[in-house]
């Protein structure tokens, strides 16, 4: 894989450790559009031609050669990609934890682990979802505002709760509340969300009943982050460990963040998308992406071999 190369512009970590429990197999590479190009896929090609300019794809040990066969065409045809394997410890954040902790710290702590050598506003994304090169315009432009300093410390890239749901069971989203000036006030992880008549219906982390409208906005793990927010997620990490969680509990990025924004230290602008999301969670929602990936083929929208990139790159703002 490429080294680290600073300064050519935004950075996009992307989550691509998860264990796909519910899916059965390593989602984040599995062949879902046209050419065996996987979600993953589409992210990186939408994200050059927003304007990014490096990755960092934080993994499991266990399959980084699988990661690098599948990424050679991309990086043979100069992509900038960089491997990271989400450790269970950090030699300043967290000594090595107890036999039975197996499964990741949580994205939280992914975050953390991937950027620590990112000095520059950088972005966030889900390795399995598809948010559409307009999300990735907007997440860009803003990443730009931060370093020029007009922005806002975090941005998150928003979509309808009850679009962004499976058919087939429950589903993890963050249920944002915004303010009128399109803030973000609230930031709770919803666990088994599930569409009921115009409701989501589930339950947070915390274990609370959780309805709200199929309207609200959702947080889809579409972020940008200045620097300075990874003291923040230090800190909630921090405060994780003392509380002497459980073999299976997780430092949900959702909540490290959503807890700042509540007690007013963090101020996060939310960005609606004008593109719809979709996702594979369970085995079933494959043929429906697959179909919809196919038909983007068809009209031109996407060509069916997505490296090398298009000549006409980055929708992106210049630097200032």
């Amino acid at each position: 894989m490429s080294p680290p190369a600073e300064g050519t512009g935004p950075v996009l970590v992307v989550l691509a450790a998860g264990l796909s429990s519910r899916f059965g197999r390593p989602k984040q590479l599995e062949p879902v559009g046209p050419g065996n190009h996987a979600l993953l896929d589409y992210a990186l090609h939408d994200a050059s031609l927003a304007g990014f300019a490096r990755f960092v794809i934080v993994i499991q040990e266990a399959l980084r050669a699988e990661f690098e066969r599948h990424f050679a065409p991309a990086t043979v045809a100069g992509a900038d990609i960089q491997l990271v394997a989400q450790p269970l410890s950090l030699p300043w954040l967290v000594a090595p934890p107890p036999p039975e902790r197996a499964k990741p710290w949580g994205t939280g702590f992914a975050v953390l682990a991937a950027t620590r050598q990112v000095d520059s506003p950088f972005g966030v994304c889900n390795a399995d979802d598809f948010y559409g090169r307009g999300a990735y315009a907007l997440l860009c432009r803003a990443l730009r505002e931060m370093e020029a300093a007009d922005g806002v410390p975090a941005v998150t890239v928003t979509y309808p709760l009850g679009a962004a749901l499976s058919r087939r069971g429950g589903v993890s989203r963050g249920i944002c509340q915004v303010d009128s000036g399109g803030f973000l006030v609230g930031l709770d992880e919803g666990l088994e969300l599930r569409l009921k008549g115009d409701r989501v219906v589930g339950r947070t982390a915390a274990g609370v009943p959780a309805s709200v409208s199929a309207d609200a906005p959702a947080c889809m793990s579409l972020w940008g982050f200045a620097p300075e927010v990874r003291a923040c997620l230090a800190e909630g990490f921090a405060r994780f460990i003392a509380a002497e969680p459980g073999p299976a509990a997780e430092f949900y990025l959702t909540e490290a963040v959503g807890k700042p924004i509540a007690a007013g230290r963090l101020r996060c602008k939310a960005l609606p998308a004008a593109e719809p999301w979709m996702g594979v969670t369970f085995p079933g929602d494959r043929a429906e992406v697959a179909a919809a990936l196919r038909g983007m083929v068809e009209s031109g929208r996407y060509p069916r071999r997505l490296w090398p990139l298009p000549q006409d790159r980055s929708s992106c703002p210049p630097r200032p």
